[in-house]
């Protein structure tokens, strides 16, 4: 009998857990095209993502790289630097942004978390970089190396 008492102790415990996790649980709403969503909004995070070409053959430094040549220039060896392209992505923890690289291929990051160390995102670069990686505020996460036009593709992901 002292088993059915703990049983009956343990049920009791779990109910009143999942009443009390109920209370704190966000109220949902009903969608414009059915299902639920939280009334809660998801924090929006502001991105910049640079594109760059680094080349061995002859061109210099594009104006508009030269902030990227100082953080590069003891990294990889080039001698012509461009950028191919600069977005600025406003993204929703969880949710994954993709940015179309020349090479016909995805550049995908989803942030997973936000807090007073930085951004923890997601990456997934075919062939280049997978995994997750925190990324301080105001300072650049560097992913470099795939092959592109006689150099390579460089992206740089910052958080805002």
């Amino acid at each position: 009998m002292r088993w059915l008492r703990r049983a009956r102790a343990a049920a009791a415990a779990v109910l009143v857990l999942a009443v009390a996790g109920g209370a704190t649980a966000q109220a949902l709403v009903p969608r414009e095209q059915g299902g639920f969503t939280s009334k809660a909004a998801k924090p929006s995070l502001h991105f910049q993502v640079t594109v760059l070409h680094a080349s061995r053959s002859s061109g210099g430094i594009d104006p508009e790289a030269e902030r990227f040549d100082r953080l590069l220039h003891d990294t990889i060896r080039y001698k012509s630097l461009r950028v191919v392209k600069s977005k600025e992505r406003r993204v929703d923890l969880n949710e994954i942004e993709r940015v179309a690289l020349p090479t016909g291929q995805d550049f995908r990051f989803r942030p997973i978390d936000a807090g007073e160390r930085g951004v923890l995102v997601a990456i997934d670069w075919k062939k280049t970089a997978r995994g997750d990686f925190r990324l301080p505020r105001g300072k650049p996460l560097i992913l470099g190396g795939q092959p592109y036009e006689n150099g390579q593709l460089v992206v740089i992901l910052e958080a805002e």
